[in-house]
């Protein structure tokens, strides 16, 4: 994945989880006024029950066409329709919306404090959907209006707890933006992970005791800051867990439960929120939700993974992960059915689909590339392990070393593989040694297990409180550079010198 998209698709998760939308009459002029009925439809937009925000929306302008907190739910309804369909049509269509919304708003009143607000958000929502399509420099223009708009109401309005929603999400990931920093001067963007999650806590705590219709926002907004930015899973699986979210209350609270129980190793939670996901027809279809299921089934090794991922590459509209899902697929007929003509069948089809955009879909093409099958007992606790099935995968790995064929290439991968499972069973002193023999045997083969073995041996040692040596895995990490992953790879490890600059061995 590009290093633009791979930011850009974390960063979409950190909005949706800070944003939890047709046009009408964009001559009216008036008030910013989040009433019953605003609260109302943005109930419905955050539920995705798109098509009766939009009846709403266009009651609204009749009845209330001086109420401008109208445009920017309407810009919410887009967003979503866009981040969801992947649509380019739709996008080119529905972009044409934005300039025209803005300009109403300018009509406002500019002593409000949803002035600069609301034009910061759509700028900030259309920024990333620009960026989505490939329109980089696009992208960044709107991300600094968005920015710009923030500052100037801060200074304006420091009571308004509001603007953190979105100041929050510009901060928390301006550290790992990766603009060079000639033009992140040039575009003034400033801050940091530890500003983001400051500002986001402050409105969560605002929201809570104000009864703030943007308290769930919050809380999504925290816990993808805690495992994006800062690696701290378990704190940030804990917290969405305890919290009010109800992924049987919208199939896009079931999406970010799913990503982040994913992340996080509990596969199986992840399960159980797709499963509870409404599925009726007052709701917009989310393809991308079977996709998660098929990847959550086939990690636990489940015989039914291939429904979810079959059905998705049928349904499915958009570009990204179409690859992925094929090799997935593809492995599938692998590690479930034994089947090596199955797999080659679906290995070809990820050479006709999609694009070449995100990680994922980049590895599933070099895959394709290279002609060579995976070993099925390696990638069975490569899947397990990214379940969360920590024990199981250790175990398969122990029980069926015999079985591997050695060679340098399948050795190494055991070496990392072997250690990644011992790390999560919080076996720092192993995983250190496997980890030591991945580098040793793998730093100058194209493949990502000693960049990422680098970033693991960081990682312990941070979480051992000897920052010293973290520090030295961490630029390990970064000098390396594998065909694969390497951008995230290399994020990742520059996040954690950041969150370890200031911080002194114990």
């Amino acid at each position: 994945m590009s290093i633009h998209k791979k930011i850009i698709s974390h960063t979409v998760l950190l909005y949706i989880a800070s944003l939890l939308i047709c046009s009408s009459d964009l001559s009216a002029q008036g008030r910013f006024d989040y009433n019953k009925d605003i609260q109302d439809v943005y109930r419905n937009i955050i539920s995705l029950k798109l098509d009766l925000a939009k009846t709403q929306l266009a009651d609204m302008a009749i009845e209330d066409p001086e109420n401008l907190a109208r445009y920017h739910m309407e810009n919410y309804v887009d967003f979503f329709t866009i981040f969801i369909n992947e649509d380019e049509h739709e996008y080119k269509q529905l972009k044409k919306q934005r300039k025209k919304r803005i300009k109403a708003i300018q009509k406002g009143d500019k002593q409000s404090p949803y002035y600069l607000f609301t034009q910061a958000e759509i700028n900030l929502q259309w920024a990333l959907t620009s960026a989505k399509f490939g329109e980089q420099f696009n992208a960044l223009k709107e991300i600094y209006s968005s920015y710009r708009d923030l500052k100037q109401n801060e200074t304006l309005h420091p009571e308004f707890q509001e603007n953190k929603k979105s100041l929050s999400v510009i901060h928390a990931v301006n550290e790992t933006i990766p603009i060079p920093k000639m033009l992140k001067k040039l575009f003034s963007l400033q801050g940091s992970i530890e500003r983001g999650e400051k500002e986001i806590k402050e409105l969560l705590d605002y929201a809570s005791s104000n009864q703030s219709m943007f308290y769930e926002e919050a809380i999504a907004s925290y816990v993808v800051i805690l495992l994006y930015q800062k690696n701290e899973k378990d704190k940030a699986y804990k917290i969405l867990n305890e919290s009010k979210l109800d992924p049987s209350s919208s199939p896009l609270v079931s999406f970010l439960y799913a990503k982040i129980a994913q992340r996080a190793g509990y596969n199986e939670a992840a399960i159980t929120a797709l499963e509870a996901s409404p599925s009726s027809a007052d709701y917009m279809r989310f393809d991308y939700l079977d996709f998660l299921m098929g990847l959550s089934k086939i990690r636990k090794l489940d015989e039914d993974a291939d429904v979810y991922l079959k059905r998705f590459v049928k349904n499915f509209r958009g570009r990204l992960y179409l690859k992925e899902a094929y090799q997935k697929l593809a492995w599938y007929e692998l590690v479930i059915k034994d089947d090596v003509t199955g797999y080659k069948k679906y290995i070809e089809l990820v050479g006709k689909v999609g694009t070449e955009i995100v990680d994922d879909d980049k590895q599933a093409m070099k895959e394709l590339e290279s002609g060579q099958i995976p070993n099925p007992e390696l990638l069975k606790a490569r899947l397990l392990f990214d379940g969360g099935y920590n024990q199981r995968s250790y175990d398969h790995l122990a029980r069926n070393k015999h079985k591997i064929v050695y060679n340098d290439e399948l050795e190494l991968e055991y070496n990392y593989r072997i250690g990644r499972a011992t790390q999560a069973l919080k076996n720092f002193p192993d995983a250190l040694l496997y980890f030591a023999q991945t580098i040793d045997k793998g730093s100058d083969s194209p493949e990502y297990y000693a960049c990422n073995a680098a970033l693991q041996m960081g990682i312990i040692y941070e979480e051992l409180g000897v920052y010293g040596k973290a520090k030295k895995y961490f630029e390990l990490c970064i000098d390396l550079s594998p065909n694969e992953y390497k951008t995230s790879l290399h994020q990742k490890a520059k996040t954690g010198k950041d969150r370890i600059k200031n911080k002194k061995s114990r």
